[in-house]
């Protein structure tokens, strides 16, 4: 919605008036300028072994030999958790499920209708009968 205080006449002035933030933006670092992270103990691993273990072993797809070369990793000396168990991860709670209810359609919705009038009228019905 347009601001009613701006004292410009025109529609592109009016526009532009509105368009100004108040609102200083802090500026953001380019990526460019952002040091790299260090790679780990296991990424310097993983970078070195798996070329090797894929030259060795030409048929086997990366994602299995990633898997062996991880194995591999448990017990090297590069390793700083080596001869340690792994941690334990806790297992999560199943989620419940939730029965959604059919989406009411036009047709749906007069068949509802009519079935509570059918109601009703049975219940009148029965309701006079009891009576006499």
């Amino acid at each position: 919605m347009a601001k009613t205080a701006t004292e410009t006449t025109s529609k592109t002035a009016t526009k532009s008036a509105n368009a100004k933030s108040t609102r200083q933006r802090k500026e953001k670092p380019e990526k460019a300028d952002k040091p790299k992270r260090q790679p780990t103990a296991y990424n310097l691993y993983m970078k070195e072994n798996l070329q090797k273990y894929r030259a060795e072993h030409d048929g086997m797809s990366v994602k299995e030999a990633m898997a062996e070369v991880a194995k591999l990793w448990r017990d090297a000396p590069e390793n700083p958790n080596r001869g340690q168990e792994p941690k334990a991860r806790a297992a999560k709670a199943p989620k419940e499920k939730v029965e959604k209810k059919p989406r009411a359609t036009r047709k749906s919705k007069k068949a509802a209708a009519s079935s509570e009038t059918d109601e009703q009228e049975q219940e009148e019905q029965e309701g006079g009968d009891s009576d006499e």
